[in-house]
């Protein structure tokens, strides 16, 4: 065969293999030296795909993707800057622990640093953000094509581990890159006959969760029966197996359950909002908590590491399925590296069942402190980033998915949702690194991973961070109704000390942009609404849930306002917080 027909093969097999390993959506970006792959993945008929004309943005698309099947989908580009774009998604993806697979087209050796146009040093370009990554030979007859489908095997195993994340392949081609029909007779595919005729994959990798030991769980037992005042919290998880099996642990032994947004259960209906409660510093010293189960990683807010510096509980145990360390404060006394499924669900009867601590007065506080949120909610008031965030969490659907963009937007959600769904529904954010990059096309890739409409909340400067994005919303299977919080700059800022440098906030920090969302809507051929008050946005937004449209819903607002009602809603909390203590 001629090097056409080698290439052709070549990258025939790729595709083949990471479709039946599990990896059959690909993101594609155009170019000229990944030719052989984009053709090879548009002429199999069981590969489904996505082109992108930005590889930012196709990366992000693939972490959405990610979070929703627990699949990598596999990035598909040409050499140069191209894989470059790909490192934001690929940092988020290895932090938060997801899966991605990038199969990068390069030049081959002798274009390699000599000044041949569009190319870089591509091998490893993501050092240490990668599970693993590996220089993928030209195509050649001299390669045994049974190494290949090894390798490619390995690659889908290594990003689906029990420590899941990116992988990289860099795979360099020669010219021509046009295909050209391969001779299947030739003797170099008589080794991988078996897989030719066959539609198996060329080898799995079974991957156990880890279960754990007796000795562990019977310790873990004997603390929680012991333990005067236990707390238990769910951190960031990448398993709604994992995230249900902690909130029956918690209801089943009735200890309080401090339920982070990135957990998956801050939208279930019985998931108390501990955020508003660990709020009070009085609060925080009358808990005093001897034992902490922290299940998962990161949470949002900062109570709860304040909380445990002030506690000093004798036991504050990590357990997580990742061996990453997680210590943040660097006071966790004993980390379990073990399945958070199998390990919540081993703990139940472990003790005595008894009323959470001042339960009546516990209960009283998180009804009142919902009463007095909803207050923000009356129909003729101003919409608000607040009354936003309480109303989409009581209007969406059980048939959508929600997508949360970090900054001021998933703080609020995490503080003021209410919890209305029994059994919640798909929540999502990027708070591996808890960057506002991407995030309009992870939400994109998280609705088409899960098949259903989703419903987005972003800041006006993480919705222009990924501007372009909106030209994906037309192509999408299912509708977006993306809602802009517009401050006219970086909210959170305001919340700060920096703050108070009135000579260099507005212009270093705030960073006030004025483009206009409606015209970004026109362009991209979105629908748009503006509500002014909490009754226009509810039947905006009620509308948009039904309609097959992507729609943006832009909620305006003034920063300092939006400062004051934060802080004044706020201290009407803490007072309540106060009167808890006094019951």
């Amino acid at each position: 065969m001629n090097n056409r027909q080698i290439t052709t093969l070549w990258s025939q097999i790729i595709v083949e293999e990471l479709i039946r390993q599990g990896a059959g959506f690909f993101c594609i970006s155009p170019g000229s030296r990944s030719t052989p792959l984009t053709i090879a993945i548009a002429r199999n008929p069981k590969a489904r795909w996505k082109m992108f004309a930005d590889e930012r943005s196709a990366a992000f698309f693939a972490l959405g993707y990610g979070r929703a099947t627990a699949l990598p989908a596999v990035l598909v580009c040409t050499s140069g800057t191209a894989v470059a774009n790909y490192f934001p998604a690929i940092v988020e993806a290895s932090t938060d622990f997801q899966p991605m697979l990038v199969l990068s087209a390069d030049r081959p050796f002798e274009l390699l640093e000599c000044g041949a146009n569009q190319t870089i040093r591509q091998e490893n370009i993501f050092g240490g953000y990668t599970r693993w990554q590996m220089q993928l030979p030209a195509p050649s007859k001299e390669i045994p094509l049974k190494s290949l489908l090894s390798t490619l095997a390995y690659a889908v195993a290594k990003t689906l581990g029990s420590s899941a994340g990116p992988v990289h392949l860099n795979q360099p081609f020669r010219e021509p890159f046009e295909p050209s029909s391969p001779d299947l007779n030739d003797p170099w595919l008589s080794p991988i006959q078996e897989w030719l005729e066959h539609s198996r994959p060329f080898s799995s990798a079974i991957v156990p969760e880890k279960v754990p030991d007796a000795s562990t769980i019977a310790m873990l037992r004997k603390l929680l029966a012991a333990a005067e005042r236990p707390m238990i919290i769910a951190g960031s998880m990448t398993s709604r197996a994992d995230a249900l099996a902690v909130n029956e642990l918690a209801k089943e032994l009735n200890i309080p359950l401090y339920a982070d947004f990135s957990s998956g259960l801050r939208m279930v209906a019985s998931a108390d909002p501990w955020q508003l409660l660990l709020q009070s510093p009085e609060v925080r010293t009358s808990l005093q908590c001897d034992l902490v189960l922290h299940f998962g990683g990161n949470v949002i807010a900062k109570h709860p590491s304040s909380a445990l510096q002030e506690w000093q509980p004798e036991h504050y145990i990590v357990i997580k399925p990742q061996p990453a360390r997680f210590s943040p404060d660097h006071n966790v006394t004993c980390r379990i590296e073990a399945s958070i499924a199998l390990t919540a669900a081993q703990l139940k009867g472990s003790r005595a069942t008894q009323p959470k601590p001042d339960s009546n007065s516990v209960e009283h506080f998180f009804r009142r402190a919902s009463e007095e949120i909803q207050t923000k909610l009356l129909p003729d008031k101003p919409v608000t980033d607040i009354s936003a965030a309480r109303l989409v969490s009581e209007l969406v659907t059980r048939q959508q998915v929600l997508f949360v963009s970090n900054s001021m937007p998933v703080r609020d959600m995490d503080n003021y949702a209410n919890s209305s769904h029994a059994s919640g529904i798909p929540t999502a954010i990027n708070r591996g690194a808890s960057g506002i990059d991407g995030i309009i096309s992870t939400a994109a890739g998280f609705s088409t991973g899960h098949l259903r409409p989703a419903t987005l909340m972003i800041g006006d400067i993480a919705f222009l961070h990924d501007l372009n994005a909106l030209s994906l919303l037309g192509t999408l299977p299912l509708p977006m109704q993306i809602i802009v919080l517009n401050n006219n700059g970086g909210a959170i800022f305001s919340f700060l000390p920096v703050a108070e440098c009135h000579d260099v906030f507005e212009t270093h920090f705030a960073t006030p942009q004025n483009y206009s969302i409606h015209s970004a809507a026109e362009t991209f051929g979105l629908d748009y609404a503006a509500p002014q008050t909490n009754r226009e946005f509810s039947e905006v937004y009620r509308t948009a849930c039904s309609s097959n449209r992507s729609i943006i819903i832009e909620v305006y607002s003034n920063r300092a306002e939006n400062v004051i009602q934060h802080r004044t809603l706020r201290e009407r909390i803490m007072t309540l917080a106060k009167e808890y203590l006094c019951r």
